[in-house]
């Protein structure tokens, strides 16, 4: 507080100065020059903090600033990658109940479980909530298997 204190006082100091220097200064080339001069008097004053600044305490403020970026960045790589697995999920499915839909399935619910594989989420498993038939779950199950590599294995049928 007291270096705030003497930092304020300087700052005020220094532009009364300059105020006064500015309003005796007659006209002229004379003039520039003394404005110039207090221009740089009241730089050096505003930034004096910086020049009687600890080192340490600065290099401590960095780390600590660097330390909080990479936790803020970290954080919101994890979020933006489970916005984008939601994302993928939900697209599947709604891309299997559309299918389903075509091929004759009205009554169905899923959902679907995705996988990191390969640099990306992919479609790994799905569990399947539906009254159709035998034949129907057949047609669907190799479209599962074939459009969106999900092996009968893990296709997991329940009836409703």
């Amino acid at each position: 507080m007291t270096f705030l204190r003497a930092w304020i006082l300087g700052l005020t100091g220094a532009s009364i100065l300059a105020a006064l220097a500015g309003q005796l200064t007659p006209e002229g080339p004379v003039k520039k020059v003394t404005g110039l001069v207090c221009g740089v008097m009241l730089a050096g004053v505003m930034l004096s903090p910086l020049v009687r600044a600890d080192r340490e305490i600065l290099s401590d403020a960095l780390s600590d600033y660097r330390q909080t970026a990479e936790e803020l960045t970290a954080d919101v790589e994890a979020r933006e990658n489970r916005l984008i697995r939601t994302f993928i999920q939900e697209q599947c499915r709604a891309y299997i109940l559309d299918e389903a839909q075509l091929l004759g399935i009205t009554d169905l619910s899923c959902t679907v479980r995705v996988k990191w594989r390969d640099e990306s989420w992919v479609p790994y498993e799905v569990s399947l909530i539906t009254d159709a038939s035998a034949e129907e779950r057949r047609r669907l199950g190799d479209y599962l298997d074939g459009e969106l590599g999900i092996p009968e294995e893990r296709q997991h049928w329940n009836e409703k």
